[in-house]
């Protein structure tokens, strides 16, 4: 339900983006569009950032300095 609210005002604000007469609004409408994304990822339980399964391991930080 939650992730449902969050993808509708992500909804809204895209369209008012679409709509804005200036650059300025047109920003913040995208900027709230992408927070309102990140938020609808975050209700339905999706990791946002998994690592891939091609990245290669992290050295060990004590080897580092030598």
């Amino acid at each position: 339900m939650e992730n449902r609210y969050w993808i509708g005002r992500k909804r809204e604000a895209m369209g008012m983006a679409r709509r804005a007469t200036s650059a300025e609004a047109r920003l913040v409408h995208y900027q709230l569009a992408g927070i309102y994304s990140l938020k609808a990822v975050r209700a339905a339980g999706v990791p946002l950032h998994a690592p891939s399964p091609e990245a290669p391991a992290r050295a060990d930080p004590a080897s580092l300095g030598r």
